[in-house]
C-alpha cells in the first residue's frame, strides 16, 4: 500500500535548511524534493532497482 500525504518529518533546523537548499537548486516543490531524496537513497542502498542508462542511445546534446 503506498504511503500518501506523509510529508511530515522531524522539524530539525539543519534538515529544514538543507531541504530548502535542495528544492531551490533542483527547482522542485518541497514534497518533490523529499521524494527525490528518498528515491535516490533507496536506489543507492538497493531497496529499489537502479535505473539503467542506455549508453548506446542518443542523448540529444545532454548527458
Amino acid at each position: 500500500m503506498p504511503v500518501r500525504n506523509t510529508i511530515s518529518i522531524a522539524r530539525d533546523e539543519y534538515i529544514e535548511e538543507a531541504l530548502r537548499n535542495v528544492f531551490r537548486e533542483l527547482v522542485l516543490t518541497r514534497a518533490d524534493a523529499i521524494r527525490y531524496i528518498v528515491r535516490e537513497w533507496m536506489e543507492k542502498n538497493t531497496y529499489l532497482p537502479v535505473r539503467e542508462l542506455d549508453e548506446d542511445g542518443d542523448v540529444d546534446g545532454s548527458a
